[in-house]
């Protein structure tokens, strides 16, 4: 089977984790009361891009050539002046 074909079967599978009641009901308030009632799969799944943010941040700002890399590159796209079609 591709490999991709294996990542979209996969990415329909559900499956079930053991976690502590505490992180369960922790994780279903927040999905309750910040993310509008999300399921605790898409709470999960905002969690986890906010640490691989957090992780990645962490690694631009400990390379000071990086940084500049891309403070100048956001400077670029920030200029860019795009015409929106109504």
């Amino acid at each position: 089977m591709p490999l991709e074909a294996g990542r979209t079967y996969a990415a329909c599978m559900q499956t079930s984790i053991r976690v502590t009641a505490e992180n369960r009901d922790a994780l279903a308030d927040l999905a309750r009361d910040e993310l509008g009632g999300a399921t605790l799969d898409r709470a999960l799944e905002v969690l986890l891009f906010e640490h691989r943010t957090m992780v990645a941040f962490a690694r631009l700002a400990a390379s000071p050539a990086e940084s500049a890399d891309y403070l100048a590159e956001s400077r670029r796209l920030a200029e860019v002046d795009v015409a929106v079609r109504d």
